[in-house]
């Protein structure tokens, strides 16, 4: 099953509004490390990795909650999928309800490899619908601001025209795009003349970059949190629970208390409540009991009046599933 992680932290300043000055560094700190490896090191890592799941639904999640950039690592350590373009490890964000369009920036620094990266768009029930790939995600040359990257920039609409409002991204790559190389543009002249010679030109060289199965992203998010949504206590990954069903309703039994004790805003949007209520069934199934609690707290506050029944019956089924197993 899928987990959702909320990312609530800024990595990095929030705007996003000018593509050249949204990188101007290699994004992750391990970047350099991650693709220096041999481009074949991260194929047969690729050939190697067992699936993680049938279902995009079951791909693991994690959640942003606030405008900013973040960086990201694929490496073999990601789960595996196979997509209809091919088998590629991949990365799963969850899209918080925003006031209007929710507009995205992806980066991928070129170092001795490049991860080329596509976007793939799912709706609130993980069906695509739209992909993003190298129509729009091309090759940006090094600038006095920039290194040579892959960047594209997209804008998701609060609603599509079917009606469909998109929630989830994935971040992969195609076996047509690993089978790529990229020929770098010269550096800029003035780098020179500004002393970032070294900086701007110690990647170049006349020999094509190749294309890899793994590497470094950046994600840029500019858009206007919902005025129904307020996710900033939102608890991280926690471990998953191993305490027995009885305790994990006990301890259910005292977080409602405290949770009825919580201010409730005004009432929650629909879709919010939708997600919400979903967050919790599938971190109470999965027996992370606290993170279940937490999302019902944020939910009671922004205005929900179903999460914490949706936990009670989400628990409930837990206790059922648990029975029929000891019998």
């Amino acid at each position: 099953m899928k987990r959702i992680i909320a990312i609530g932290l800024v990595v990095l300043t929030a705007s996003c509004s000018n593509n050249k000055s949204m990188v101007i560094d290699y994004g992750a700190a391990n970047a350099e490390n991650v693709q220096q490896s041999a481009p074949t090191i991260g194929y047969q890592a690729l050939e190697q990795a067992h699936l993680c799941c049938d279902l995009l639904s079951e791909i693991d999640y994690q959640l942003i909650t606030q405008p900013g950039k973040f960086d990201f690592t694929v490496t073999s350590q990601n789960e595996a999928f196979k997509f209809s373009t091919g088998k590629s490890f991949v990365k799963g964000i969850a899209l918080p309800p925003a006031d209007g369009i929710i507009k995205v920036a992806i980066s991928s620094p070129i170092v001795s490899s490049v991860f080329v990266p596509t976007l793939l768009v799912l709706d609130e029930q993980y069906k695509p619908i739209q992909v993003y790939g190298e129509e729009t995600i091309n090759y940006d040359g090094g600038s006095l601001m920039n290194v040579d990257r892959f960047f594209g920039n997209i804008e998701l609409p609060s609603v599509y025209q079917d009606g469909r409002k998109a929630r989830y991204l994935l971040v992969l790559t195609t076996q047509e795009a690993m089978k790529g190389t990229t020929t770098l543009t010269p550096p800029d002249p003035k780098a020179a003349e500004l002393g970032r010679e070294s900086d701007i030109g110690k990647i170049y060289n006349d020999q094509p970059v190749p294309h890899t199965a793994t590497g470094v992203f950046r994600l840029a998010f500019d858009f206007t949190p919902s005025r129904n949504l307020s996710a900033q206590n939102m608890m991280p990954e926690t471990p998953r629970s191993s305490q027995k069903a009885e305790a994990m309703v006990s301890e259910m039994g005292v977080a409602a208390k405290a949770v009825s004790g919580a201010a409730v805003g005004s009432a929650i949007q629909p879709e919010s409540e939708l997600m919400y209520n979903q967050l919790i069934e599938k971190a109470a199934k999965k027996g992370e009991l606290s993170k279940a609690v937490s999302f019902v707290e944020e939910a009671e506050r922004a205005g929900s009046e179903t999460a914490r029944d949706t936990l009670i019956d989400a628990m409930k089924k837990s206790q059922e599933q648990t029975n029929k197993k000891a019998n």
